[in-house]
């Protein structure tokens, strides 16, 4: 009998160590090996060691509840990127020095049905527009801190998408392409978009809100939307002492080009108009606007070079005051070479006409505009792979005989994006 209880033991204990090493396995094996076979067992195997086996058992499910809890939802992804920036603009206003920066951004999509989405934007960084001068699409504020840049929650309605939250951008869910264009280098980060699509989303257009939008089955889309952008105050939403914006949009896109409209109306353009002067300065209280923008783009040769134009009217309402629109044109190319994608664009701007002591200038009733000037950049996305990209180029004003405003500068830099 002791021979047969030996024989029939070692095995088993030699199975349980073996298993030992693989917890996953174990907690999904061997519960079940021991729970069909412990009568059989207990005639082989003392109590003790019976006891010791399943201590080990309850204890590595333990563990394993503990790392589920600690980890992400199933239904949820997180996904982002660090970009660092390094730098110099000649003729800089604050410091023609070479600074280096940084951004980090965080995409958190949770779904609960399949068909809908929660999501929320995370962002900080260190680059912020104002004080320092090179700057890209990617550079974020946030003095290192990370911030809630976004926040709302999309499901379908029919045949439409609609989205509602606390934090939402008046282009969350717009269907509408009115540019293929890259757009990732240095003119894009300039206040006042030096792509005339910026105008439709300037500086601060983001609050409580609702949007609904629709891509038909015959390549058109629309969208609309309703952002309170001083909901969370006092002043609340769709009241009158209260900033709300209202944007549509409705455009076509077919299998290798498109085209698209943006109508923006806002009750307070003060946020935008700050990236120049503030509405103090120009003997403003208020600034009521709308921003209507119009696009196009053409992919040719298999899609490797797509080549866009946009062209954006602000037009500024004030009481008692005629503001001229204020025009903007942009045309970019972006082209497939060698690993990577060669960008070029130009850009021209209009703003409010300044005297030399920085006032804006007044004709009877009326503020003319006056051009900012042209500006170019050319720069090179070379992907390392699929998570890293690295990009550097320049970015520059066209001199003409009138001169250019104070953007007349020349950025020289590069940019690395780590993506995961």
């Amino acid at each position: 009998m002791m021979i047969l209880t030996n024989f029939c033991v070692r095995p088993f204990v030699k199975l349980s160590q073996k298993l030992l090493i693989t917890p996953a396995a174990l907690g999904l094996l061997f519960p079940l090996f021991v729970k069909a076979s412990e009568d059989s067992l207990s005639g082989f195997v003392n109590k003790d060691q019976l006891a010791i086996t399943n201590s080990r058992i309850d204890t590595l499910e333990t563990r394993l509840n503990k790392l589920e809890a600690a980890s992400f939802s199933n239904i949820t992804t997180l996904t982002g990127e660090a970009s660092f920036q390094l730098g110099s603009v000649d003729e800089s206003v604050l410091t023609e020095a070479v600074t280096a920066t940084y951004s980090y951004d965080l995409d958190l999509n949770t779904s609960f049905t399949g068909d809908d989405n929660l999501y929320v934007g995370i962002e900080t960084g260190n680059g912020v527009f104002g004080l320092v001068d090179f700057v890209t699409d990617n550079s974020q504020g946030g003095n290192d801190t990370l911030n809630i840049t976004s926040m709302y929650y999309s499901f379908p309605l029919g045949n439409y998408d609609l989205a509602v939250g606390p934090l939402l951008e008046n282009d969350d869910l717009m269907p509408t392409t009115i540019s293929k264009y890259s757009d990732k280098f240095f003119m894009a980060a300039q206040i006042g978009g030096l792509t005339a699509a910026d105008f439709t989303s300037a500086p601060g257009i983001e609050g409580s809100g609702i949007a609904i939008g629709r891509t038909f089955d015959n390549g058109f889309n629309a969208s609309a939307s309703v952002i309170g952008m001083s909901a969370d105050t006092p002043d609340g939403l769709l009241t009158s002492d209260g900033t709300d914006t209202y944007t549509l949009s409705a455009g076509y896109d077919d299998d290798n080009f498109g085209l698209g409209f943006i109508y923006t109306g806002i009750d307070e353009a003060c946020s935008f108009f700050a990236g120049f002067q503030t509405c103090q300065t120009l003997g403003l209280n208020a600034i009521e606007a709308t921003f209507v923008t119009l696009g196009a783009y053409w992919t040719p040769n298999n899609s490797k070079t797509s080549l866009s134009a946009t062209y954006g009217i602000l037009s500024p309402e004030v009481t008692g005051v005629d503001i001229d629109d204020l025009n903007s044109f942009h045309f970019g190319i972006d082209h497939e070479f060698g690993p990577g994608v060669l960008s070029a664009a130009i850009k021209s701007q209009d703003f409010i006409l300044f005297d030399a002591n920085g006032a804006a200038v007044v004709v009877g009733n009326r503020v003319p505009a006056d051009s900012l000037g042209q500006y170019a950049e050319i720069y090179y996305t070379y992907y390392v792979n699929d998570s890293l990209e690295i990009r550097s180029g320049i970015s520059f004003a066209i001199p003409d005989d009138e001169g250019v405003f104070f953007l007349d500068r020349t950025a020289v830099g590069a940019e690395a994006t780590f993506k995961f």
